[in-house]
């Protein structure tokens, strides 16, 4: 493998990036975009393979970058406990594997991106009660919650998240948990039938895109999509904000999404696998756990443009958290990254990667 310096020229680094899956997917593409630029303008060599949200084929696509030379792997594992065997098949060749969005469950990996999953659920709880408040003078009111299967970590943090922060408002109740089975349609199925069963609710917690979508769906489907500032409209927050939810947001029909910042997580692990790189495959390179990581000390954009901006102009990531997460053989170093919350006011900002989607 090539251990010259990076940065640009014949002697950059190769980095192979095996991506869960794209198959149409705005959120995925942008997260590769995001890669892709940063690489062209860092003058690195990235090769990107689509694992079409299969583990066995993702595993087989790092097999295949393994035999073209990388210098480093950055994933977003399909599957936690799958992945580790990527981790294993990259180690044989002296290849460390970096993760971002998702990640594999050993401690073998130097360095994790990704927003806190729980965090971002107690910010939508929080947003939720604001604009209850805003509506009655008070957070007051009824809530339904959409609920991801719960066998999942992200699933369930995005669930206990929102649930015990929402618990803090006593004036608050959550008088129904709908949990579909990551479809659109079973999520509008679910929302139909509780409209159908009783309508009569304040607020709605979507905890992913696609709850979003099917929300906007069931209310219109059932005559009770009614925009923010009419009596009847129902408070809707969610997590991720995609083309389709932002266009709701601008119409007043969904409050607010809270965002991950996408387009940050491939530049930010990349940053961290050139340094990690150029010391040899030495830790120092690695931020250590407790750390808070400001604007000020990592700087990712390059000042150049793609599609007609600079998509890190505004540093969304920023502050993050150097924590750690724990797996049966050790530690991994996770670079939380804060979240974005979307509402009306910043919905046409063109960074935001559903803008770019």
């Amino acid at each position: 493998m090539d251990d010259s310096d990076g940065g640009g020229g014949d002697d950059s680094y190769h980095i192979g990036f095996a991506i869960m899956g794209l198959g149409g997917d705005p959120w995925m593409g942008a997260f590769r975009k995001g890669a892709e630029w940063y690489a062209q303008d860092m003058g690195l060599e990235l090769t990107v393979t689509d694992g079409e949200f299969d583990a066995t084929k993702q595993i087989n696509d790092v097999k295949t970058l393994l035999q073209q030379d990388v210098d480093a792997i950055l994933t977003s594992p399909v599957q936690s406990d799958a992945a580790v065997t990527m981790v294993e098949d990259a180690a044989a060749e002296n290849v460390p594997v970096f993760t971002a969005n998702s990640t594999a469950a050993t401690s073998e990996v130097p360095l994790f991106t990704a927003f806190g999953n729980a965090d971002a659920a107690s910010s939508a709880a929080d947003t939720l009660a604001s604009r209850l408040e805003q509506r009655y003078g008070s957070p007051e009111g009824t809530v339904v919650e959409v609920l991801l299967p719960q066998d999942s970590e992200t699933f369930v943090q995005r669930h206990e998240g929102f649930e015990s922060q929402i618990s803090q408002y006593e004036d608050i109740e959550v008088i129904s948990q709908l949990e579909y089975d990551q479809s659109q349609q079973d999520a509008a199925n679910k929302i139909t039938t509780q409209l159908q069963k009783d309508s009569d609710f304040d607020a709605l917690y979507c905890p992913d895109l696609l709850s979003g979508l099917a929300a906007m769906t069931a209310f219109e489907n059932e005559g009770v999509k009614h925009p923010i500032g009419n009596e009847n409209h129902i408070t809707t927050v969610g997590l991720d904000a995609g083309p389709s939810t932002l266009e709701a947001i601008r119409n007043d029909y969904f409050d607010a999404a809270i965002d991950q910042p996408n387009l940050f997580y491939a530049p930010i692990t990349m940053k961290y696998v050139v340094d990690y790189l150029d010391a040899d495959k030495d830790d120092s390179a690695i931020p250590d756990p407790g750390q808070e990581i400001t604007a000020d000390d990592l700087t990712i954009s390059t000042g150049n443009k793609h599609d007609g901006i600079d998509p890190w102009k505004e540093p969304l990531w920023a502050p993050a958290q150097v924590t750690e997460l724990e797996f049966d053989d050790g530690m991994q170093t996770y670079f939380k990254t804060s979240q974005v919350v979307v509402t009306k006011e910043n919905a046409d900002v063109p960074y935001i990667w559903g803008n770019l989607a």
